[in-house]
């Protein structure tokens, strides 16, 4: 899968045992907008999506995942690749520790049934929905709210929607 962009704080010493995480998020388009989760405690959007558990693959972790976050079944044969960020700063959980976060972007496409989301705690206090939303919005939001808060996650999930705006530019020129 190809490297979208790499974020690295340079916050660490390179001696530190290194730490990883694996991520799935999808990328879905209906009717020219994105299916997002939306935080509506915070206002922010983010991919639907999340950890990779073990001997668990990509693709099931990415059904799992979209299905839990914003109820809609991913059509696996719809899945293709997109790209991933790696995000590498200092553990905020673990002393001495450098955390490498890996994120799979996936495109995909989801059937007509939506049923209810299953959120964990956090996600309840968040208040996540789902939300179709233009993405120059998201990306708007996103950065202005990465800004003022210096959040990791939000600055990602703006980066990757500007490249997905970009490469969608790219596929209607083809056309």
């Amino acid at each position: 899968m190809k490297l979208l962009y790499e974020f690295d704080k340079h916050d660490y010493d390179k001696t530190m045992n290194i730490s990883h995480r694996e991520a799935v998020r999808a990328i879905i388009i209906r009717n020219n907008k994105l299916a997002m989760v939306k935080s509506n405690r915070e206002g922010f959007y983010k991919f639907p999506g999340g950890g990779v558990e073990k001997n668990e693959g990509h693709i099931d972790a990415l059904i799992r995942e979209t299905k839990e976050e914003v109820g809609l079944t991913v059509i696996p044969e719809t899945v293709r690749e997109f790209g991933y960020v790696l995000e590498r700063r200092k553990s905020t959980m673990f002393k001495n520790e450098i955390f490498e976060h890996y994120s799979y972007y996936y495109i995909a496409d989801f059937s007509d049934d939506i049923s209810e989301q299953n959120l964990d705690d956090y996600e309840k206090e968040l208040e996540f929905t789902l939300e179709y939303v233009e993405l120059e919005k998201a990306k708007e939001v996103n950065t202005e709210l990465g800004q003022k808060y210096y959040s990791d996650f939000l600055l990602r999930e703006a980066k990757v929607l500007e490249i997905l705006q970009e490469y969608l530019k790219k596929q209607v020129a083809k056309k």
